[in-house]
């Protein structure tokens, strides 16, 4: 058995919805590769700053990485588009 462990971290500010910091390390299952991933993201709101890199565990491999302004950053999570029911 392997195990594996990680942090999420979310930084705040009274009376602010979003936090304006949020960073993350942790192990992910990937479905297109059927095993567990390490996945890293930070996301910076008071620096517009988006970074993510998900990497293989076993080899090291960088399985994907992403670098952009965070108000470039569309289209994922909660701002993918809604599919349309007929």
């Amino acid at each position: 058995m392997t195990l594996r462990d990680g942090f999420t971290v979310k930084v705040q500010r009274q009376g602010e919805k979003k936090p304006h910091v949020e960073d993350m390390s942790i192990p992910s299952f990937s479905g297109s590769r059927q095993k567990v991933v390490h996945r890293t993201r930070l996301i910076d709101r008071d620096n517009d700053h988006y970074f993510e890199r998900v990497t293989d565990h076993e080899t090291g491999e960088v399985i994907h990485e992403n670098k952009e302004k965070l108000s470039e950053h569309q289209g994922h999570g909660s701002a993918r588009p809604k599919p349309k029911h007929k």
